[in-house]
């Protein structure tokens, strides 16, 4: 059975970092080091499949949405439907606006991956959206916004503005 777990309840705290560091580029990822101190609404999960570890979920309760941030599946287990299996429920368990970045399309993988998302009825919103760096000297990454549901231009822009501002720590 598929599980999501905390962290620092799991038992598998480093295949999730590992997993962490492997699935995500630096400039898609902040510090491991960093986690710890965020605030009390970012989860950083533990997905299991009968006890034993098969990817993590990053992400973030605000008000009005959940803001995923990093999702992955360790990298000998992609491709036999457990990604869908566990982010589908993750969804159901969401009654609020979910939202996520994906990298623009500009490769195999990148294309693969937008495809998973729409495959689960995500809206790829044509707003511009480039993600900001995580850390000093990193680099901007031009992003995708998904959506649970369908945005307009201003729900984009309180959405942006509440990554820009609670995420990434940039005052617009």
């Amino acid at each position: 059975m598929i599980h999501l777990t905390e962290l620092s309840e799991s038992d598998h705290p480093h295949f999730a970092q590992d997993l962490f560091e492997e699935a995500f580029p630096d400039d898609e990822r902040p510090p491991v080091s960093s986690l710890k101190h965020r605030p009390a609404n970012f989860h950083f999960t533990v997905a299991t499949n009968d006890d034993e570890p098969i990817g993590l979920l990053t992400y973030w309760e605000f008000d009005d949405m959940i803001y995923v941030e990093h999702f992955a599946i360790d990298s000998d287990l992609r491709n036999q439907g457990l990604g869908k299996v566990v982010f589908l429920n993750f969804l159901s368990q969401q009654k609020e606006q979910v939202v996520l970045e994906v990298e623009t399309p500009h490769s195999e993988e990148s294309e693969h991956r937008l495809e998973f998302y729409t495959s689960m009825g995500f809206f790829q919103n044509p707003q511009q959206y480039t993600q900001p760096p995580y850390f000093e000297g990193g680099n901007p990454v031009p992003m995708l916004i998904l959506s649970k549901y369908e945005l307009d231009d201003d729900e984009f822009l309180a959405i942006k503005n509440t990554l820009y501002r609670e995420v990434y720590k940039i005052n617009q």
